[in-house]
């Protein structure tokens, strides 16, 4: 990786549109924001994209099509984004993934085993031996999984990776290798571990590496990966004011979206309606909410102006800003139908009862 990164393009302020895996790839790959989509809430689609898709158009460009994820990939992912094309080859590969987390709940503490490493490293570079072809255009979109099988946690298997990466240099030019992700991961921040449900930093901030692009070693402007196609077929960056990222589709109640400016952080609860504002230059953290004037004291049980408890150079722009953010919010909101709403309400109280009553997995 780092070898791909002297000689290409490092972005330092990428995004994702939205902190979950199969929304992700639907933005990716339609170059959508959520919000645009037609789809109210997340569920299986009843049928593919109507729309051109990133692989339609690689493939009428002249393109060979190719997906390689884990197996699980096609029920836990293709079927709520759809979005990959009829004439798109799908290599789902049994035992990519080491099922930990959230998503596969299981007894005892799993163990690092390098011969299953080796072995899966293998088994990858034999179906990648028989899609790369030096007389085609190919274009593969490889997933690799949260944790490859043989480690045993987020973060635990970055070498691992670096590997992988290795083995795809011997079949693909340096010129042509991207090197991203879908979402990030929670890692602590606001006390907690997975992602999914906030558009935080940590969930939402992704890397980048591209080849060279324009001459630049560094790119530290604002980018979204539902510009991808038009970076990697086109090699353009396109530039925009604004960010977004959501965590859900327009009609679920728990969606929370993140207005993305420079350096701040506008964020909106359609549960609880509530706004958030951050400031990631002075607090790359999140810690202080700007948004809300009046810092609570839980020990003495008083309230006074936050700005009396912590100095902050810029408290007089806080309400510019926050009011800009909000418009730019309100400009995309849209919201369900009465039935929508109460219907979504619905499945989100009865999976929380679920939840209480069973040990499940997702």
């Amino acid at each position: 990786m780092d070898c791909l990164v002297g000689k290409g393009t490092l972005f330092t302020n990428c995004f994702t549109v939205a902190p979950s895996s199969a929304m992700s790839y639907l933005s990716m790959f339609t170059g959508k924001y959520p919000y645009q989509q037609e789809i109210k809430t997340y569920i299986p689609l009843s049928e593919p994209y109507a729309g051109t898709t990133f692989f339609d158009k690689a493939y009428d460009n002249g393109f060979e099509c190719h997906v390689l994820w884990d197996e699980n990939w096609v029920n836990l992912a293709q079927v709520y984004s759809e979005c990959y094309g009829e004439h798109t080859t799908i290599h789902s590969i049994k035992g990519l993934r080491q099922p930990v987390g959230s998503h596969y709940k299981h007894e005892g503490v799993i163990m690092r085993d390098e011969k299953l490493e080796r072995a899966t490293l293998s088994m990858i570079k034999d179906e990648i031996s028989r899609i790369a072809n030096p007389n085609k255009k190919v274009f593969l979109w490889c997933h690799l999984p949260h944790v490859l099988n043989g480690r045993t946690s987020y973060g635990d298997d970055i070498d691992l990776f670096d590997q992988y990466i290795g083995m795809f240099r011997e079949f693909f030019s340096d010129d042509n290798i991207f090197i991203s992700s879908d979402h990030g991961n929670m890692n602590g921040q606001k006390s907690k571990l997975c992602y999914g449900f906030d558009v935080y930093e940590n969930a939402i901030r992704i890397p980048l590496i591209a080849p060279r692009i324009d001459g630049l070693k560094q790119y530290e402007g604002q980018f979204c990966n539902v510009d991808f196609y038009d970076l990697i077929m086109n090699r353009t960056i396109k530039k925009r004011d604004y960010i977004f990222s959501d965590t859900a589709y327009y009609a679920q109640p728990h969606r929370k979206l993140v207005v993305i400016k420079g350096k701040y952080r506008y964020i909106y609860n359609k549960a609880q309606n509530t706004e958030e504002l951050y400031d990631i230059e002075w607090d790359p953290n999140e810690n202080m909410d700007l948004a809300d004037p009046i810092q609570k004291d839980i020990d003495r049980h008083v309230s006074s102006p936050k700005r009396e408890y912590y100095f902050y150079p810029e408290w007089d722009e806080v309400p510019r800003v926050l009011s800009e953010l909000r418009a730019e919010k309100d400009r995309i909101w849209r919201n369900g139908n009465t039935r929508q709403n109460l219907y979504n309400r619905f499945r989100v109280f009865a999976g929380r009862v679920y939840h209480m009553f069973f040990k499940t997995s997702i």
